[in-house]
């Protein structure tokens, strides 16, 4: 009876959050130096959250090192400030700090993300998500920390070398930050990371990334 009643709460969840994407589709914004931008607005928050998508002529190895090179990331995440392994759990899963600069008269921003990454064994695509754990460590004077975060990476091989990227990003920044400043420069800052991104690849073809398979 239990298995019962788990199998159809979980086949209910799966079409509401089925009707709620059809309900609320993605909306292309605009492209900007190859990064084409797509929002759609979170219906109880009000904040825009973003899909950006681009392609790159790099390996999936280049690409997933990238990505997981923590001292690294503030070489290409817009605005970042600080940015350090909190706890590693495996080669593919961890609790990341990060510290955003915000501009004046805005407080700093810090987040605490659980992250993990999964490949699919027969098409290779790489998926990471994140999701918020602001709990983890106590929060900073002077700093606001965000509670509200989810994002997810998706890196899928394609044909002559190519490898098509996918970001997606639910947040609310917190603080007193006015909802319609947010969603004006809702996607400033990630389409410059992309382009930040795009610009290191070339530093990681022969990197090694212990449990991939290309």
């Amino acid at each position: 009876m239990k298995c019962l009643t788990m199998l159809l709460w979980l086949t209910t969840s799966l079409t509401f959050n089925h009707l709620a994407a059809q309900n609320n589709p993605w909306k292309f914004r605009h492209d900007h130096n190859g990064v084409q931008v797509y929002t759609r607005k979170d219906s109880i928050t009000g904040i825009l959250e973003l899909k950006l998508r681009t392609e790159v002529k790099a390996s999936l190895r280049a690409v997933v090192a990238l990505a997981t090179d923590i001292p690294n990331l503030k070489n290409w995440a817009y605005r970042l400030k600080e940015s350090y392994l909190v706890k590693e759990v495996s080669a593919t899963e961890g609790y990341l700090y990060m510290r955003t600069d915000f501009p004046l008269p805005f407080s700093d921003r810090d987040m605490i993300v659980h992250y993990v990454m999964r490949q699919d064994p027969h098409t290779k695509q790489v998926t990471s998500t994140s999701k918020s754990a602001f709990q983890m460590i106590p929060e900073k004077d002077g700093i606001v920390r965000i509670k509200t975060l989810e994002t997810k990476w998706t890196y899928t091989p394609l044909a002559n070398g190519m490898i098509r990227l996918e970001y997606q990003l639910k947040s609310d920044p917190a603080g007193s930050i006015p909802k319609w400043l947010i969603n004006l420069a809702a996607d400033d800052g990630p389409v410059k990371s992309i382009v930040g991104l795009k610009q290191q690849l070339a530093k990681y073809e022969d990197a090694k990334v212990s449990f991939l398979k290309e």
